[in-house]
């Protein structure tokens, strides 16, 4: 075999032992412009390694903030080095994502309950469910986890926002009858505290 035919046999196995680009994990989360993103496969990218990029769009909910009941420290790290490299938009709480997420948190039940439980408890409201509704009694014990869960959420989102000058975002997206994103949207702003500024509540469907 001569060297001319032995070179082009070798060149597509190098071309298969090149190393996959460490940042394409927040490349394929995001973006640019309005759109909003899914999740994929995870990589170990540092915010050391993260590319510059225009204007992208971030919606957290459906993506692995937690691990459990608290966060996942990995995530946000690669969040808050993917804000540092450009201007991002972060959706905090799809409403079509949150009892989700809730549920994978080890808030299970039916969704509206959730919605109710969530968003009457960081609304502030001194909520308890209907007479005979055993699962809402559930829900009720577990009052003090659920506002726990959220305000970390929302704190680690608050120190993204500190770090990352340059990021804004809305609160409730695909909000509807029964979401209640109308009381989890005004509680979540106000303990967003000196980023409030670049943050907008979203568009709320009224409670009937």
């Amino acid at each position: 075999m001569t060297k001319k035919k032995l070179s082009w046999l070798l060149l597509p196995l190098l071309l298969l032992m090149l190393p996959v680009n460490g940042c394409q994990y927040w490349d394929n989360m995001t973006n640019s412009g309005s759109g909003s993103s899914s999740n994929t496969s995870s990589t170990s990218t540092t915010q050391a390694e993260q590319p510059a990029h225009g204007q992208a769009t971030v919606n957290l909910m459906e993506q692995t903030p937690f691990n459990g009941q608290d966060l996942d420290s990995g995530y946000w790290s690669k969040l808050e080095g993917y804000c540092k490299a450009g201007p991002t938009h972060l959706i905090i709480a799809d409403m079509n994502q949150v009892t989700g997420q809730m549920s994978r948190s080890g808030f299970s039940g039916r969704w509206t309950l959730q919605c109710y439980a969530l968003g009457s408890t960081i609304a502030g409201m001194n909520w308890r469910p209907k007479p005979g509704d055993s699962e809402g009694e559930a829900f009720l014990q577990k009052r003090g986890q659920i506002d726990a869960w959220w305000s970390r959420y929302v704190q680690a989102v608050v120190q993204v926002m500190q770090k990352a000058p340059q990021t804004t975002a809305t609160i409730i997206t695909n909000d509807g009858f029964d979401k209640l994103g109308i009381r989890l949207g005004p509680g979540t702003y106000r303990q967003m505290g000196s980023v409030q500024s670049r943050v907008q509540v979203g568009n709320l469907y009224p409670e009937q």
